[in-house]
């Protein structure tokens, strides 16, 4: 069966392979003569990737180059990527360790749960992908806000709403500084019924290709279960920490 295609969309997907392939920005002439069409049809078709902000024009030299909207779409998918990596790591942490398991990143003074895995048996608390929590009082948060440089981590404070969540919840800055640099020394993050009464948490960070903490890595559960083993539990979850880091290109820091 012959498949269908839409004429122009097709057209356009293959403007964007030629200005995507050159060694510099491209002129409408350049770019027509990859067609047997007149100049006005391909600048109708550039023009329609230009306002959807999949092609740059520069103002100047009016040569088109590809847009931020490419560069934004080339990014969600290697954020998808690292998600498809590192999900069945999730899995088997949340295995070993019967509590759910969480990959995050950071969002100014949030955490944002991108990835989830919940245990089959026992009591877990519901936390589906997207949820927001406060960085400064959980373990993903402080895994990430230890790693920041200054101003960073000063925008982050500044946005930073110290809402005491519980009795041990974290209530001055010169405290969560003194915690970060602990994180920072140890390579693991604690959150001892900061956030939610009852519930700890052990998170770790994940570094990049370029050596920078992009993600944070962690588990949560109930207090009675988790205290009486956290030395295991810490370092499951420093390894893994360590484990996402290599797949998603660190150096390995122990060679």
């Amino acid at each position: 069966m012959a498949q269908t295609t839409i004429q122009s969309l097709d057209r356009g997907i293959q403007i964007l392979r030629i200005i995507g392939g050159a060694e510099s920005p491209l002129s409408l002439s350049e770019i027509s003569a990859h067609f047997a069409l007149d100049r006005s049809t391909v600048f109708r078709l550039v023009g329609t990737l230009v306002k959807h902000g999949l092609v740059h024009q520069d103002d100047g030299s009016k040569r088109y180059s590809l847009g931020a909207r490419i560069i934004e779409l080339s990014g969600a998918f290697g954020e998808q990527a690292h998600l498809d990596r590192v999900q069945p790591l999730l899995r088997r942490i949340c295995a070993e360790t019967h509590q759910n398991a969480h990959l995050a990143l950071l969002d100014r003074a949030e955490v944002v749960f991108v990835a989830v895995e919940q245990p089959r048996r026992g009591m877990s608390i519901h936390v589906p992908v997207g949820t927001r929590e406060p960085a400064f009082c959980t373990a993903l948060g402080k895994a990430l806000l230890a790693f920041l440089g200054k101003k960073e981590l000063a925008r982050a404070l500044a946005a930073t709403k110290w809402t005491r969540y519980t009795r041990k919840t974290i209530g001055t800055l010169e405290k969560l500084k003194k915690e970060l640099a602990t994180v920072r020394t140890l390579g693991l993050a604690k959150d001892i019924e900061e956030y939610r009464t009852g519930i700890v948490c052990y998170a770790a960070p994940v570094r990049d290709r370029r050596g920078e903490v992009r993600y944070s890595i962690g588990i949560s559960g109930q207090c009675d279960i988790m205290r009486p083993h956290a030395k295991l539990y810490s370092g499951i979850i420093r390894d893994a920490g360590r484990e996402a880091s290599l797949m998603l290109g660190a150096a390995d820091p122990e060679n």
